[in-house]
């Protein structure tokens, strides 16, 4: 496996025209302004199409940044779009442990480092929120039988 991960000026690499997902460049410019460039962009090598790290390209080019580390990848356009979905869709799978969450949120809180997570004040609220209270049901009071209203079938 080829392994190549060079230096490539901004201006060479293009978001991919096909990315479905919108990122907030924001969040992310504001995470490279306090926490440093850190990881590679996977690029296609025969399009210089951004596989992954569209939006952290982006961010680089709001901050002005000309060069970013690019992992170089030689596929064929099937697999670089099954890459691109793939990237963004098992991030989307993930799950947090909000107790883990919660504590790492607090701690950064209260020395306000909070800024270049993508987290805030009110997301630690949120998270350390008592759940809402629902009132119980009495399953002997829940109707179980029903009936087509057009034929009369019951279930």
């Amino acid at each position: 496996m080829d392994m190549t991960i060079e230096v490539v000026a901004t201006d060479n690499l293009t978001p991919h025209p096909d990315n479905p997902r919108q990122g907030d460049i924001g969040a992310i410019a504001t995470s490279i302004q306090h926490n440093g460039w850190y990881g590679t962009v996977v690029a296609q090598k025969s399009t210089g199409h951004v596989l992954a790290g569209n939006h952290r390209l982006q961010a680089a080019r709001q901050l002005g940044m000309t060069e970013v580390p690019v992992y170089w990848i030689d596929v064929d356009d099937t697999t670089a779009r099954r890459i691109l979905l793939a990237d963004n869709r098992t991030n989307d799978l993930a799950t947090y442990d909000d107790d883990i969450l919660a504590t790492l949120l607090a701690d950064l809180a209260s020395t306000d480092d909070l800024l270049g997570t993508g987290y805030d004040g009110d997301d630690l609220d949120d998270l350390l929120a008592d759940p809402p209270d629902f009132p119980s049901i009495d399953e002997d009071t829940i109707d179980t039988q029903h009936e087509c209203p057009k034929c009369g079938y019951e279930w």
